[in-house]
């Protein structure tokens, strides 16, 4: 292979991984995935922006971290991964910045897989017992994990060329189709559609509700 086609080939390989895993960024207003499958295999229905909706701070609750701007050639490294952990961290007193986990490996050469946020919190905080997870019901595996008091890092496809975003679930409002889940990101809080957002996370790359969830009870969750 000459040097001009290993180029190519490396680019090429890099702006499909960058398709693949880069964090989806506010707007204004597992396994790896297989890199020839089709969109609707790798993908479940993707949450656009709109079905975010902004709401006041929880009382009592902490003010989530605000998300880093991605770096690297092509954005790349998306901080939405160390953004989610540093929020769940917060959620135990624990001040750790999303910069200080991303530096300490809360991400994969593109993006954060599941398992780099697990690996992270088993080695620098494994008081917590967090694992990484992929429940074969997500509603109910939402609703029992936040009613025990345990934040729930989620994974779900966004809208955008195989675009994806995690956040930190703290809460559910409501019941049947007017459900919805309280998550952290972006230095707000929002409510999904508890059903929107169980879709949009259910296949992800291929990969089945990817969340981690911590076995210590924070004291937050039931104020």
């Amino acid at each position: 292979m000459s040097w001009r086609k290993g180029i190519t080939k490396l680019v090429s390989i890099a702006f499909a991984a960058l398709a693949i895993t880069a964090c989806a960024a506010e707007e204004d207003g597992g396994d790896e995935a297989d890199m020839e499958a089709t969109a609707d295999q790798l993908q479940s229905s993707p949450l656009a922006e709109s079905d975010m909706v902004r709401v006041r701070q929880p009382a009592g609750m902490p003010k989530p971290w605000d998300q880093p701007d991605s770096t690297g050639w092509f954005d790349e490294r998306g901080k939405c991964g160390p953004t989610a952990v540093a929020n769940t961290l917060k959620l135990y007193w624990i001040d750790v910045s999303p910069e200080e986990a991303d530096r300490k490996g809360v991400h994969w050469v593109i993006g954060t897989m599941g398992r780099q946020i697990a690996d992270y919190l088993q080695k620098y905080h494994p008081e917590l017992g967090c694992t990484l997870e992929h429940p074969k019901d997500g509603a109910a595996f939402l609703r029992r994990e936040l009613a025990g008091g345990h934040p729930v890092m989620v994974w779900y496809n966004t809208t955008g060329s195989l675009s994806s975003h995690w956040v930190t679930a703290v809460g559910t409002r409501g019941s049947g189709d007017a459900e919805k889940v309280v998550v952290m990101s972006w230095g707000r809080y929002y409510e999904i559609s508890m059903k929107k957002l169980v879709d949009a996370w259910r296949n992800v790359y291929g990969i089945r509700h990817p969340s981690v969830v911590c076995d210590e009870k924070t004291t937050l969750l039931s104020r």
